[in-house]
């Protein structure tokens, strides 16, 4: 790395680690201000809220934190002539948005990776404390259906894997073949395992008249690939499941017929939407002037954080109209950050 690289990537650090560990610690604070009244007494449980609300932010802060800490970068050494300077040497600038534009990436793939661990659901665990008062809370009544079985469970705790008051309702030919129930079960080894079972099968004999056939099992398996985070999910249809979970939730949809709009959004969200900074970092940096002389930069950094924020909130607030389903998540995510790609690559032709 050269000499310059080192220079400009150094003070890029510097002014991200600040705007990042700012912002973050600004709405974290706000929203504790809004909030603290709601939630319950136990220290633990708001230092828990406290941490999961600062992860959860990190989705909107370190965007706008690598997009910002660019434009001040920047912008700094443009005052100071230091950036003119560098130019003088005969450096292109590919050369000198490179190792910011490169870090911005990796920053970037870093967070798209932790969507694949628990994190992306800090939001859930934050909200659970304020509401209820416990991390994880049990979902009620659900009914779903999977290949020809229906199924309905009395309560279900993603948290611990289990849920109590288990009902199968299988069908054959359009009609009920078989129920199998059970008072609870665990999910491990990427299967339910029922407990105290107790399957009731419609026996149709050779003779008109049919019969029930009952029996009692210690443990049953059922419910393959159907994890409590993903089953809890399909039931809401909520979409905040870690990458890996909306991918098998994404294949059980499709399976099933269901529609998987907002599981797509919540997938889009997570792995390009983050994507945001780095296409803008490279789009507007070249459009910079060289020097102060001529250039009205207090004006131009305005411009330049008011454009960066408009166009994410325009890109933000597709990304939730997509979720709630009133928009195709293609239409609502994919298509503008292509868009906001087009538009980078012809401003950097434009001004290289």
């Amino acid at each position: 790395m050269k000499i310059y690289q080192k220079f400009l990537l150094k003070r890029y650090i510097k002014n991200f680690l600040i705007l990042f560990l700012a912002l973050s610690l600004f709405f974290t604070g706000i929203d504790l201000m809004q909030n603290f009244k709601s939630l319950p007494h136990s220290a633990n449980l708001q230092i828990i809220y406290t941490v999961n609300k600062f992860m959860s932010f990190v989705s909107y802060t370190l965007p706008l934190s690598l997009v910002f800490a660019m434009f001040n970068t920047i912008f700094s050494l443009i005052k100071s002539s230091e950036l003119v300077a560098i130019y003088a040497l005969g450096v292109s600038k590919w050369k000198i948005i490179q190792p910011i534009f490169f870090l911005s990436i990796l920053l970037t793939l870093g967070y798209i990776l932790l969507g694949f661990t628990s994190f992306a659901q800090a939001d859930d665990r934050a909200e659970n404390i304020r509401k209820y008062g416990t991390i994880s809370i049990a979902t009620n009544n659900i009914f779903i259906k999977s290949h020809n079985d229906y199924v309905a469970i009395q309560a279900l705790s993603p948290l611990k894997k289990e849920a109590t008051g288990v009902k199968i309702f299988r069908t054959k030919e359009g009609h009920l073949d078989e129920v199998i129930s059970a008072k609870h079960a665990h999910f491990t080894n990427n299967q339910w395992n029922l407990e105290s079972v107790t399957q009731t099968k419609l026996q149709k004999p050779d003779t008109e008249a049919g019969k029930l056939q009952i029996k009692h099992l210690t443990t049953y398996s059922a419910l393959h690939d159907f994890n409590p985070d993903v089953l809890t999910n399909l039931f809401k249809g909520t979409g905040k499941l870690n990458i890996r979970d909306t991918l098998l939730a994404m294949k059980l949809s499709d399976r099933e017929g269901m529609d998987g709009g907002s599981i797509r959004a919540h997938l889009y969200i997570l792995i390009l939407f983050p994507l945001f900074a780095p296409i803008v970092i490279l789009g507007l940096f070249f459009p910079l002037p060289l020097q102060r002389r001529g250039s009205n930069l207090a004006l131009l950094s305005s411009l330049y954080i008011f454009g960066s924020l408009l166009i994410w909130g325009i890109i933000f607030t597709m990304s939730r109209i997509a979720t709630n389903g009133a928009l195709s998540p293609e239409a609502g995510i994919l298509l503008p950050l292509i868009l906001l790609l087009l538009g980078a690559l012809y401003l950097m032709k434009r001004y290289r």
